[in-house]
């Protein structure tokens, strides 16, 4: 592992056991991770990307999850780590802003409560001083009279104040990497103006890495360097994000792009929608997940899928493409 990749990820499988059966929810995922560098994984939902964050922390239940692979975070083999190292490790090194705070947050403690024992948990502060960087904190996220809210609970903050505080738990213990699930989904959008404006800044203030997950193309031409484009559990596409969606090589990343809306756009112009829908992960898909909603589908693509052509800073998983690049 190079000494400025702080995650790297080779052939990541992850299967879920279902009641009728195993889930393969993702497939052969590599990527890493450079220090300072933002990665957005990009997709729709149901394609791996949350499933792909929640192993880097080991969150999965592990009764009934089955990763293989290679996970190595900070130059540390994340698989081979036992619990409490990897307790010492979320929070500290990794740790992550979720998708719904008021589900990620315990109701019946207040949000300042559970900022300050993730201090002193990883930090070793007393009471006092954590309390002093948890008010810290939801200072920084700019969250008003932020003493009064260090003692509110969840349900006494409004989403985008709950963001925020989650946001300020995450980054409490000045994690060297911060992973972003969809943290302004639920927001509107002068709200999810702020809080991407906000991880900007804390992150170059940090000094973090950081992999933020979106299904909003428009999300991440703002806070990424680099894009890896996901579609049934597998990566299809990667590559500096400017230049992957200025000039997408895979059918499916065309038709993310085709589906965005545009400024200047006629509003009486309809969006061409991706046609069928995704497959179900209910089996080891190892032709091209995309070729039944694909119209560039001939028969070489139902055939075993190629490795990933790479090209100086880009990659891509489609026959068609290679055809064209």
């Amino acid at each position: 592992m190079s000494a400025d990749k702080l995650i790297d990820v080779r052939n990541l499988n992850v299967t879920f056991k279902g009641e009728e059966g195993p889930v393969y929810a993702v497939s052969d995922v590599s990527f890493d991770l450079a220090a300072g560098e933002t990665l957005a994984l990009l997709g729709e939902s149901g394609c791996g990307k949350s499933v792909t964050m929640k192993s880097l922390m080991r969150l999965h239940p592990a009764h009934k999850t089955r990763i293989e692979g290679q996970i190595n975070i900070d130059g540390v083999d994340l698989l081979s780590m036992r619990p409490a190292a990897l307790s010492a490790m979320r929070g500290k090194t990794v740790s992550m802003v979720f998708q719904e705070p008021m589900l990620a947050f315990d109701p019946v403690y207040t949000v300042g409560d559970q900022i300050i024992e993730s201090v002193m948990r990883h930090e070793g502060f007393s009471r006092v001083d954590a309390r002093k960087r948890a008010l810290e904190m939801l200072e920084r996220v700019r969250i008003p009279s932020a003493a009064k809210r260090l003692d509110a609970y969840p349900h006494e903050m409004s989403g985008g104040m709950r963001q925020r505080a989650m946001i300020a738990l995450a980054l409490a213990c000045k994690p060297k990497i911060l992973l972003a699930d969809e943290p302004t989904t639920a927001l509107d959008a002068t709200v999810q103006i702020q809080v991407l404006l906000l991880l900007k800044e804390l992150q170059r203030e940090l000094g973090m890495s950081m992999i933020f997950v979106t299904h909003d193309v428009g999300v991440a031409i703002e806070v990424a360097d680099r894009t890896a484009v996901m579609y049934a559990g597998r990566i299809i596409e990667e590559g500096p994000v400017d230049d992957v969606l200025s000039n997408p090589w895979h059918p499916y990343t065309q038709g993310l792009l085709g589906a965005t809306v545009h400024p200047g756009m006629d509003r009486k112009q309809a969006l061409p929608a991706i046609p069928g829908s995704p497959p179900q992960l209910t089996r080891q898909i190892t032709e091209c997940a995309f070729a039944a909603r694909c119209s560039y589908r001939t028969d070489e693509c139902m055939k075993p899928m190629p490795a990933a052509y790479q090209a100086q800073t880009r990659a891509v998983r489609c026959i068609h493409a290679l055809a064209e690049v």
